[in-house]
């Protein structure tokens, strides 16, 4: 079973209002607590009051007073106070009914706090100015923190309420503000599969997306070259096979049908060298895809350059030798090592050097240079070089020269130029520089 991801609107709003109820939570403790001091500092004042007014009085003859009011026990901000008027040798004077026989508080003056009978009172003390007649006033504690969290639950009250609108506020807004990306969506969903226009020109795009529909629009234009490049070789590929099938057909036409067995025996030479032509396109079609293909190197190992081309300049020596073609190397002693592909490097250096020996003169150097950022690997002939109009376009697929010699394909040097860029190599071609001979230079990363 899939589980389908939550959509970016959801998780903007169970990312919100969590964090919403979190800051809340935190204002609602905070107004608890100020709330908590406020109600301390209102109080407090109201105690020290009320006991200077009592010991103003204190020269009076007070009866036994009940300070509980039975209408005011409703109040939400209702508190129940006590009092005690005694002299200065421990004597009451007078108390309220619910004050304790015994002292409210040691303190001689100020605040304090005294239990008694199970409960909780904030006192303060007030003696006049001689020291005879010492005032407790008390208060319930528990009366200011009923106050302080009424208060804090007031507050956070409406925050309960709003915390639903809020949500559906968060989901509106995260709705119309992700519009644009829909709209992206709509307009790739509608296209089809070969309509790989740019996006930003069709829609139009906030700056917040604007990176994105870049960086998609980068994409496009990579597919769209890439299908354009498959198409091109497709359709180059198509008429380079075409013509030696049309001459091997010709051939084979020939020898079945003529009687002179000298002219059979010509015509199934032809034969021979149309397959020989159609194995060595396709071999380098099928490298050229699989290089394309990679698109990096992915058996990439040091390799010793300098190995890789004896080797290679062993197994072309026949051909050389069939087409009088003298092939030498120039290799220093110390080890030229490269990172990449093994096979890939072999398939670098053999087009080089048989595009030298086919379309060359009668010598073929080649060197491998190990420099102070690079090894080089230089191929370079005695032929008539290359026109200088057409230097720019080596390296194009199936591009060949109108003054090239000899078969071929137009495929050597763009295999070439691709595995050197899945080396990070450069490969620059040059004519010789007394007008004669055709030289490549392929540099790799050390």
């Amino acid at each position: 079973m899939t589980v389908r991801p939550p959509s970016l609107r959801g998780r903007m709003l169970w990312l919100m209002l969590p964090t919403l109820m979190l800051a809340w939570t935190a204002a609602a403790v905070a107004t608890y607590f100020d709330a908590h001091q406020e109600v301390d500092a209102l109080l407090d004042a109201h105690l020290r009051q009320s006991a200077r007014l009592l010991a103003a009085q204190a020269e009076l003859d007070f009866d036994e007073i009940d300070v509980e009011d039975d209408e005011g026990s409703g109040d939400r901000y209702g508190t129940e106070v006590a009092f005690q008027v005694r002299r200065s040798d421990g004597g009451m004077l007078v108390r309220s009914a619910n004050a304790p026989p015994a002292p409210l508080a040691r303190a001689a003056r100020g605040f304090s706090e005294a239990t008694n009978g199970g409960r909780t009172w904030r006192v303060y003390t007030l003696s006049t100015d001689h020291g005879a007649i010492v005032v407790h006033f008390a208060e319930d504690h528990a009366a200011r923190e009923r106050i302080a969290r009424h208060l804090a639950l007031r507050a956070l009250a409406p925050m309960l309420v709003a915390l639903p609108v809020l949500g559906l506020l968060i989901w509106w807004v995260t709705g119309r503000s992700l519009r644009p990306l829909a709209s992206v969506g709509e307009e790739v969903a509608r296209r089809g599969a070969d309509d790989l226009s740019p996006v930003s020109g069709s829609v139009a795009v906030p700056p917040e997306l604007q990176p994105m529909v870049r960086r998609l629009d980068d994409l496009l234009g990579r597919l769209r070259e890439s299908l354009d490049s498959e198409r091109r070789f497709t359709s180059h590929a198509a008429h380079e096979l075409r013509t030696p099938v049309a001459a091997l057909r010709a051939q084979a036409e020939v020898a079945a049908t003529s009687p002179d067995l000298g002219v059979r025996a010509a015509a199934l030479a032809h034969c021979v060298e149309a397959c020989d032509r159609m194995t060595r396109l396709v071999s380098q079609l099928l490298l050229l895809a699989r290089a394309d293909e990679s698109g990096v190197v992915q058996a990439a190992r040091p390799c010793r350059l300098d190995e890789i081309v004896r080797t290679v300049l062993a197994e072309l020596a026949p051909d050389a030798l069939q087409s009088n073609v003298e092939v030498s190397l120039d290799a220093p002693r110390d080890e030229a090592v490269v990172v990449g592909d093994a096979a890939l490097l072999a398939a670098l250096v053999r087009n080089l050097v048989d595009n030298a020996v086919r379309h060359g003169g009668h010598e073929v150097r080649v060197s491998v240079r190990t420099e102070a950022h690079s090894v080089a690997l230089d191929v370079a002939d005695d032929g008539p070089g290359v026109p200088e109009h057409a230097l720019p376009q080596l390296g194009r697929r199936f591009y060949r020269a109108p003054e090239a010699r000899g078969a071929g394909s137009g495929l050597g040097l763009s295999i070439v130029a691709r595995i050197a860029q899945l080396h990070r190599a450069t490969m620059a071609c040059a004519n010789g520089a007394d007008g004669r001979g055709f030289q490549v230079r392929v540099a790799f990363p050390r």
